[in-house]
């Protein structure tokens, strides 16, 4: 189950639940003041990968830089 980040209206503070994706919307009582409803915030996210091979279906990189020489299973 995925974990939600949500802010109460009330206090103002952020805190996580694990909820299903059915009820991620769904209201929720904040754990610090206990006002019933806290709504979940839209994080935005992103990660940068060090060293991370070009990615083909975006149209990056040459077709050697994906072929790493190890896979003899596989006839390209």
């Amino acid at each position: 189950m995925p974990i939600y980040e949500y802010r109460c209206a009330k206090c103002k503070k952020k805190f996580e639940l694990m909820r299903s994706i059915a009820k991620r919307d769904d209201a929720t009582v904040c754990p610090h003041c206990k006002a019933p409803k806290a709504v979940r915030s839209q994080v935005n996210r992103i990660a940068v990968l060090q060293g991370a091979r070009p990615d083909a279906y975006a149209g990056e990189g040459e077709p050697e830089d994906f072929l790493d020489g190890g896979d003899e299973d596989f006839d390209f």
